[in-house]
């Protein structure tokens, strides 16, 4: 099934002048195969171990060596979808997207190859191709119906384009579908920015402060100190004010952020 699925990949992109169209293309042929065949639960490849246990410890630059010898010898997904994760982990997108690329083509043989559409859509969104992002996140949540990443990533692509009821059904959808505190804060940051979109101040402020409330983020705590000076509760705002100052110097710390 593997040479086939490349084949097919390799045949589909020689037509397709476009790279954002290819990736289209190439990412319309993977979806039905990640759909019919579950990814192992473990890896066949004995170095995945060591990797995994640098990645797990951010060694980066071991991870990265170890990742780049295994594929210069064998060319493995699995090694291009970790080089993919790890160069996304430090937000170097451009970097990490040939890799998810390889990833894709790959198909579904090793451990969490389902996520190689998520991390497709971030690099591809970083990157500035938003249409290619839109359906590599609608992919995602084809695999994962009940997850919130897809929705949530989907709604930031409706707020910058304007489709402000769609961008609020998918944080709705999102918020409802995670369940650790500072996912759920991070939805509620991007609803207050839906409600100062449509011009309602009080609604963006009982956003951030539910915001806060689940996850005392420090830019969070700015942006309701500007909006309770907006709204004249002065004491409010210097409360959310001296908060974020607070917040800030344990994030610059390294206590949280």
């Amino acid at each position: 099934m593997r040479k086939s699925f490349a084949l097919c990949v390799v045949l589909l992109a020689a037509g397709c002048g476009n790279p954002s169209d290819t990736i289209r293309t190439r990412m319309r042929v993977a979806l039905p195969i990640f759909e019919a065949q579950s990814p192992p639960d473990a890896s066949a490849d004995a170095r995945a171990k060591e990797v995994r246990q640098h990645l797990g410890q951010a060694k980066w630059d071991r991870a990265q060596e170890a990742l780049e010898s295994w594929w210069e010898q064998d060319s493995d997904g699995e090694a291009a979808f970790l080089l993919g994760w790890l160069h996304h982990q430090q937000k170097r997108f451009a970097l990490a997207l040939p890799w998810i690329e390889r990833a894709l083509d790959a198909g579904p043989i090793y451990p969490k190859a389902g996520q190689v559409f998520f991390l497709l859509g971030r690099c591809l969104q970083e990157t500035g191709d938003l249409q290619g992002a839109r359906e590599a996140y609608i992919a995602d949540g084809v695999l994962f119906p009940d997850g919130g990443d897809s929705p949530f990533r989907l709604a930031l692509l409706d707020f910058e384009e304007g489709r402000l009821d769609t961008c609020e059904k998918r944080l709705t959808a999102a918020f409802e579908r995670f369940s650790a505190p500072r996912d759920k804060a991070k939805v509620l940051a991007h609803r207050a920015d839906l409600d100062l979109a449509r011009g309602d101040l009080v609604a963006a402020r009982l956003s951030l402060e539910q915001c806060v409330s689940l996850f005392p983020h420090y830019e969070a705590f700015y942006k309701l100190s500007q909006i309770c000076a907006r709204l004249g509760d002065e004491a409010a705002a210097r409360a959310a004010l001296e908060m974020h100052l607070s917040w800030r110097e344990r994030a610059r710390g390294g206590e949280g952020s």
